[in-house]
């Protein structure tokens, strides 16, 4: 099953109000982790980052204790022994997890999720990124708000398509349309789009190797989705498998440990 966890950062110690307890925090995190955080200049960044940080000790502790965090070729974080995804908006961060264990066969297992504060539709972005169907829907959508939320429902899916994929930007939003449960993968515009990448050059093979991959799971695999609310926010949840769990956890955090 794939679970997520949302841990508010409002949860966490204030570096400059509470500088012991958030120095109590910092101490559960490896020491790359640690040094990002000390370089970064706004209070809400450095507690997004802290977030994940224990949000992932919290997932080695309970399934894979001597496992390592490592980073793909396009940036997404990565586990070879627990397939997850992070996310993060403005006072939240969650992290989407298998928990099935090895023995229940997670192999072949790729998640993306994303969180997003609803805010007004943007006619613009939409025309500009999403499927012909996908913005037509969104037009004939008469109340503003109702129009609001669709439209951050479907940016949140493209999302966690594009991280699913580990290709994250590098994606483009108009092969494949979220308006259902499952990503509507447009084939033919896949094939031209991965026949046109195979003819470039890449800065490496792992990226190339990652590119294939990408390309792969969007003609090969079922991409399955999962919607969550938090407040004013939208949770998307992808994976490659329809195995989600109700209800995301609220986790609570402090120096004491989530």
């Amino acid at each position: 099953m794939i679970q997520t966890y949302l841990l508010t950062t409002d949860s966490l110690p204030d570096p400059e109000k509470h500088p012991t307890a958030w120095e109590a925090c910092l101490r559960r995190l490896p020491a790359e982790r640690i040094g990002n955080i000390r370089r970064m200049r706004h209070t809400e960044q450095k507690k997004q980052s802290l977030g994940a940080g224990l949000l992932i000790q919290d997932m080695l502790k309970r399934l894979a204790l001597q496992a390592e965090i490592t980073y793909e070729a396009y940036g997404k974080p990565a586990c070879q022994q627990i397939p997850f995804n992070l996310s993060h908006t403005r006072e939240a961060v969650i992290l989407s997890v298998w928990e099935g264990g090895r023995e229940r066969g997670d192999a072949g297992i790729f998640i993306g999720c994303d969180i997003e504060q609803i805010k007004p539709y943007q006619k613009g972005i939409a025309k500009r990124f999403f499927t012909e169907a996908e913005s037509a829907g969104l037009e004939a959508i008469g109340d503003p708000a109702v129009q609001a939320e669709r439209f951050c429902r479907y940016w949140t899916k493209k999302e966690s398509v594009m991280k699913l994929t580990g290709l994250g930007l590098s994606l483009p939003m108009q092969l494949y349309d979220v308006q259902d449960r499952q990503a509507a993968v447009d084939r033919s515009k896949t094939r031209i789009w991965y026949e046109k990448g195979c003819q470039k050059e890449f800065e490496t093979e792992r990226k190339k190797a990652e590119f294939v991959q990408a390309a792969n799971l969007l003609l090969e695999k079922k991409l399955c989705f999962k919607e969550y609310r938090y407040q004013g926010c939208c949770i998307s949840v992808c994976a490659t498998v329809d195995r989600f769990a109700s209800d995301y956890i609220l986790a609570k955090s402090g120096a004491e440990g989530i």
